[in-house]
């Protein structure tokens, strides 16, 4: 096979490495106002996850289909995410600030609030992307999936921690993330969403592999 025909693995990771770098600022370009972060996310996972699924190219096209579509919910989500973050915050600042046993208490109570606040972060925007659903049925899966599959809930933070602790400690690694840290973040977790996804929708698996023109060996 030619090195540099369509079908050759070099033309494929090339392909990739395209489509990634492309959502990588596609993500950032969206994501300038701020507010639209909900849904710039939302349009990254629904773009890494189609391409995942069916090998589509189209990563541009479909990452502008789902910022329009997922536009209102999707703020509305982040807008709301933050303010309950900075709440978080404040109360975890203050909490430390008492350094007495009801500070203590305080730091307590807001751990057990912010784990479940955590792992709907982890999960509201991928469930956005997957499903059309109300606001409210959206945040209610997402935390339930987030539970049910907590061993993929963690191995997600394990992948967000590592690519800041990379970050941090390899200097190097910050060229890279630059380029397509975002895109690339995006497609590593988009496998594990897929795969906890395809528990609800069983039959996703054969449709994807008809639409890639793949079949079961």
């Amino acid at each position: 096979m030619n090195l540099f025909s369509y079908d050759s693995p070099f033309s494929r990771f090339l392909y990739f490495v395209a489509d990634i770098v492309t959502l990588h600022f596609l993500w950032i370009l969206y994501s300038l106002p701020i507010i639209t972060i909900g849904a710039s996310t939302t349009a990254l996972y629904y773009s890494c996850m189609k391409r995942i699924r069916t090998g589509e190219g189209y990563v541009t096209q479909n990452f502008r289909k789902s910022f329009r579509q997922n536009f209102k919910q999707s703020t509305i989500l982040w807008i709301v995410l933050v303010l309950v973050g900075l709440v978080f915050s404040i109360d975890i600042r203050f909490s430390v600030a008492l350094g007495n046993t009801m500070g203590r208490i305080m730091l307590v109570s807001c751990s057990v609030f912010l784990i479940p606040f955590v792992l709907l972060a982890l999960y509201i925007f991928p469930v956005q992307a997957k499903f059309e659903n109300n606001l409210f049925n959206n945040v209610k899966n997402a935390l339930l999936m987030s539970i049910r599959h907590f061993f993929c809930s963690l191995l997600l933070l394990v992948i967000y921690l590592t690519i800041i602790l990379l970050g941090i400690s390899f200097p190097p690694f910050i060229g890279l993330f630059l380029c397509c840290g975002i895109g690339l973040t995006g497609y590593l977790t988009s496998n594990i969403f897929i795969y906890i996804f395809r528990k609800y929708i069983p039959d996703e698996l054969e449709q994807d592999l008809d639409a890639s023109g793949k079949t079961f060996y």
